[in-house]
């Protein structure tokens, strides 16, 4: 089985930009890049779990999220960063068409994304963490039983000063960007698994 980190996308991988509707604004930090560089040879598998209610809202279609998706793999894969499976939630609870209007259980924090994930990719989820920007992001990784960092990148900082570093759902650890937590994951995973 793999052992996998699961990433936000906007606000950890790209620049947080709102509703992402083109593909010229997906900014991808040129950390982030190093980071999941890092992940791909240290063995993880790396998947992103995004919530885009913007298909609810209408602000952008499912077909365009899916290229834009693609379009950001393949940018990065063009840097050697590889990306092992992005899974979205296009829903949202009181917003958008009946098809989209749903309260569905991949809506993070819930955590049907990352049980899809687990099962398409093989994936030892007791081996694994979360990183996002978001108490969300937290929220999930506690439902999970695992490990989640969060970074101040994105809404991230936003956050963490509104709450005075309280933030509702308290994270494993925090660091300023993705590529601070993957140095930390690689260098001292097996000594922070022995003592969490």
């Amino acid at each position: 089985m793999n052992k996998a980190v699961f990433l936000d996308r906007d606000g950890t991988i790209i620049e947080e930009m709102g509703y992402i509707n083109h593909f010229s604004r997906i900014r991808i930090f040129p950390f982030a890049i190093e980071a999941i560089q890092l992940f791909n040879r240290s063995g993880f598998k790396v998947v992103i779990v995004t919530n885009q209610a913007g298909v609810a809202k209408g602000y952008f279609s499912e077909e365009l999220l899916l290229e834009m998706n693609q379009w950001m793999k393949d940018q990065l894969r063009k840097k050697g960063a590889v990306i092992d499976g992005i899974y979205y939630c296009p829903h949202h609870p009181k917003e958008g068409s009946p098809k989209y209007k749903v309260d569905c259980n991949c809506r993070k924090p819930k955590t049907g994304l990352v049980e899809k994930a687990v099962k398409d990719l093989n994936i030892n989820i007791k081996e694994s963490f979360v990183i996002g920007d978001r108490p969300t992001d937290v929220e999930l990784a506690n439902r999970l039983q695992i490990p989640s960092i969060f970074v101040l990148t994105g809404y991230g900082l936003g956050d963490y000063v509104k709450t005075k570093g309280a933030l509702p759902v308290k994270p494993k650890i925090i660091f300023n960007n993705i590529l601070q937590a993957a140095q930390f994951i690689i260098n001292y995973d097996n000594k922070w698994r022995k003592n969490r």
